[in-house]
């Protein structure tokens, strides 16, 4: 049998391996950074994004900038700059920490390398900031599982669960850990395994904080809730590339242990929220106390108070969308928000009969309608489409340049009495 290590140049091989080395970027099988890898990086890293002012001071010297980067992460010198913390406010107020745009690119130099050595170990129903998924296909394999259940054994039952204050409940100094012994056995180049030790050795405020947002949008988020209060040797930052990814192998214990332990055929998981259905209900109970204790055992995280455990006919909160066995509604926070950003829009441009817009203000619009169509569109809500947005006379008057679900075209969407 030729399985790959036969020499054809040597008839007697005596069926023993010859060693290979595993390729690399140029540079860094040495220990080095590539210019290429980082001018890579930066691209991406770059890439549909609306340029910043940090943005623009890195690319006004963006090869000398490349150059001093790869020196630094060679030398082993390189360390976070501070990051810019504002109050994100939907769909509840919370810390963003935006980091400086050469950190961007360090995160899209390193992230890639690290996810080349996750990525197929990961469960299949892992959904959140992982290519190829995001909410929209959670939602559909969450149709899936509770059509199958509920068509099945009829009614069925679904377990809810959220982790409390996830953010800033990550043990760094656990999943430092966890890293280090995964990526040591898969050989990730020590200059990247330098990398992922400067990200998780410090606590953000001790790199320093730009802070862009007033005292009273900081006073929206609670205490508990800011990244400066949590316990010593935790928090990661919201709003950044290699958080997200670190949270995914945070909890890719609990995914490995629900699935391969539990036995749990039907579980799915977005981030911290994750949901399993099943017919009989004293087996979620029975899960749900197993889970508990595993967080609290093995991660150091608690779950949220609220714990959801219904039946399927009263519908699965999840993700935006209220998931029922026969069909699938919108919820009605996202109405809400839609109806505000309408009329936000037109206030602003004081919409009447008369009115003409700019380009850029019906660009803008637009993208406002693409935004809530998109959701729209994978719930059974065709007519409370129309009704949302026949009331808004902006969208009426600009319906011949604003694109529509396919269930809308054509309808007669009146502005003040006239049809669009």
């Amino acid at each position: 049998m030729n399985n790959g290590n036969v020499n054809n140049n040597n008839a007697n091989n005596k069926f023993r391996a010859r060693p290979v080395r595993v390729a690399a970027p140029a540079g860094e099988c040495r220990g080095e950074v590539s210019l290429r890898a980082l001018h890579d990086a930066w691209r991406s890293a770059r890439r549909r994004k609306r340029p910043s002012r940090n943005q623009l001071q890195f690319e006004a010297h963006w090869a000398e900038n490349l150059i001093a980067l790869q020196s630094h992460l060679t030398a082993g010198t390189w360390s976070p700059a501070p990051a810019t913390c504002f109050i994100a406010q939907r769909p509840k107020a919370r810390q963003i920490h935006a980091p400086d745009f050469s950190d961007r690119v360090v995160h899209h130099w390193l992230v890639p390398q690290l996810e080349r050595i996750y990525e197929p170990t990961f469960i299949h129903d892992s959904y959140a900031n992982r290519r190829g998924k995001g909410t929209h296909k959670a939602v559909n394999r969450l149709k899936q599982f509770v059509r199958q259940v509920h068509a099945g054994q009829g009614g069925g039952w679904y377990l809810q669960l959220d982790v409390h204050n996830f953010f800033n409940s990550i043990h760094r100094p656990t999943l430092y850990r966890m890293l280090k012994a995964r990526l040591t056995r898969a050989g990730l180049p020590h200059v990247a395994m330098r990398s992922v030790h400067a990200l998780l050795r410090r606590p953000v405020e001790s790199q320093g904080i730009i802070y862009r947002s007033t005292a009273a949008e900081r006073a929206l988020v609670p205490p508990h809730k800011r990244l400066e209060n949590a316990a010593p040797g935790c928090g990661l930052p919201i709003g950044n590339l290699s958080s997200q990814f670190f949270a995914n192998v945070y909890l890719d214990a609990l995914d490995q242990f629900v699935k391969h332990q539990l036995k749990a055929k039907r579980y799915l998981r977005y981030v911290d929220d994750f949901v399993l259905v099943h017919h009989d209900r004293s087996q979620l109970e029975r899960w749900k106390v197993q889970i508990e204790t595993f967080l609290a055992d093995r991660l150091g995280l608690k779950l949220k108070a609220d714990v959801r455990l219904r039946p399927l006919s009263s519908g699965i909160d999840f993700l935006g969308y209220v998931v029922y066995p026969t069909h699938t509604r919108v919820r009605k926070r996202v109405l809400q928000h839609a109806a505000e950003a309408l009329h936000a829009w037109e206030r602003k441009h004081a919409v009447s009969v008369g009115f003409v817009a700019e380009p850029a203000d019906v660009r803008q619009l637009a993208s406002i309608v693409a935004s809530y169509q998109g959701h729209l569109q994978h719930a059974n809500a065709q007519r409370i489409s129309v009704k949302l947005f026949a009331k808004h006379p902006c969208v009426a008057r600009f319906s011949g340049k604003l694109r529509f679900h396919p269930a809308l075209e054509g309808h007669p969407i009146s502005f003040r009495g006239t049809r669009a």
